[in-house]
């Protein structure tokens, strides 16, 4: 998927605050760096790891498919799980030629 830096991080903003969260500008500009790393097909979904160290015993990663490059982390699962839903959604768009500018 090709979409411009500004135009994705935007889309993506909307879709996550559709869910009720919020995401910095920091948290964007991550995920948009990140992303095209992630290629491929498959769905996002969020994987759960144990941290070694820090606040809190848990870490959520968003991941394509099985692969292990993350474009999202966050100590709170209901985050985690609005970035992968608002990717998910958002591909689904761009494939389907519903994208909005």
């Amino acid at each position: 998927m090709s979409i411009e830096p500004s135009v994705f991080g935007n889309r993506l903003r909307a879709l996550v605050g559709l869910q009720g969260v919020v995401v910095t500008d920091e948290e964007l500009s991550h995920v948009a760096d990140c992303y095209p790393r992630c290629t491929g097909t498959e769905h996002w979904g969020v994987r759960q790891y144990v941290r070694r160290t820090g606040v809190g015993a848990r870490e959520y990663r968003v991941v394509r498919g099985t692969g292990s490059e993350d474009v999202y982390r966050s100590v709170e699962r209901a985050r985690a799980d609005a970035v992968g839903s608002a990717l998910n959604e958002l591909e689904s768009q761009e494939t389907s030629g519903q994208a909005r500018p």
